[in-house]
């Protein structure tokens, strides 16, 4: 059985009213257009808390990114973010 949904616009935005049984449990969710059938997919942003405890219970191996397998370089200096960074955060944010 296919299920339908109602769209209709509210102002410049449109909105869809969701059927009982496909309801989401928060009040985000992610939206992507796949590319081959032109499909609008939404699915639930689940809190971050659950998503923690996923990765709290995925045991990952002990070795997992060690030293050696990340790499990594020394920061780069970017004044200009520093300074954007600066301004947008709470302690150092400007009225525009």
């Amino acid at each position: 059985m296919l299920n339908k949904a109602r769209v209709f616009m509210s102002g410049r935005s449109q909105h869809v009213t969701i059927p009982a049984a496909y309801r989401f449990r928060s009040s985000v969710v992610s939206i992507r257009r796949d590319a081959q059938t032109g499909d609008v997919i939404l699915s639930e942003v689940p809190p971050l808390a659950e998503v923690f405890a996923a990765l709290d219970a995925a045991q990952l191996p002990a070795d997992f990114l060690s030293e050696a397998d990340r790499d990594q370089i020394p920061a780069q200096d970017r004044p200009a973010l520093d300074q954007l960074l600066a301004e947008e955060s709470p302690e150092g944010r400007t009225e525009k």
